[in-house]
């Protein structure tokens, strides 16, 4: 008995710790950089008591990571890119031409499915990812398959 509710009691733990720290996650995403910057001078300096210079040198090393984020990003991106349009065009290479012109209707749709949000097919199909994130969380993107845009890196899911 005693093991049981302690292990409930654990569960319920780590599920509120990931909730709270997929909350402050989504909090951030889309935020306007200088007011994440600004967010985070706010929090170290409760902590840490900065002096004012320490303050305009932690929003500039924030600034210059950021920038360096995005750089990092973009260059992912275009890696993606690459690699997925190689694989469409292995893919490709083996297929029939009815076989191809199938393939290529497939993506399409699928490529519509993504503007309108859907990312995915939530009711089976090739692929039930929502996108990307951090590898081996239910829900949270990682490596688990074919996602809604046809291509390795994301997950399936619920």
């Amino acid at each position: 008995m005693k093991k049981t509710a302690l292990m409930i009691l654990v569960a319920i733990l780590a599920t509120t710790t990931v909730t709270a720290q997929d909350k402050e996650q989504r909090e951030h995403r889309g935020q306007d950089p200088a007011k994440f910057i600004e967010k985070q001078v706010k929090r170290m300096d409760k902590k840490l008591q900065l002096t004012d210079e320490q303050k305009e040198q932690l929003k500039e090393f924030y600034g210059e990571f950021g920038k360096a984020q995005q750089a990092r990003m973009e260059q992912m991106r275009q890696m993606e890119k690459r690699d997925r349009e190689a694989l469409n065009g292995k893919i490709k290479s083996i297929l029939t031409d009815e076989q191809k012109a199938k393939y290529d209707e497939m993506k399409e749709k699928e490529k519509e499915m993504w503007k309108e949000g859907r990312g995915d097919f939530k009711k089976g199909g090739f692929g039930q990812g929502r996108g990307h994130g951090r590898p081996g969380r239910m829900g949270q993107g990682g490596h688990r398959g074919f996602g809604g845009n046809g291509d390795f890196g994301t997950e399936m899911s619920d």
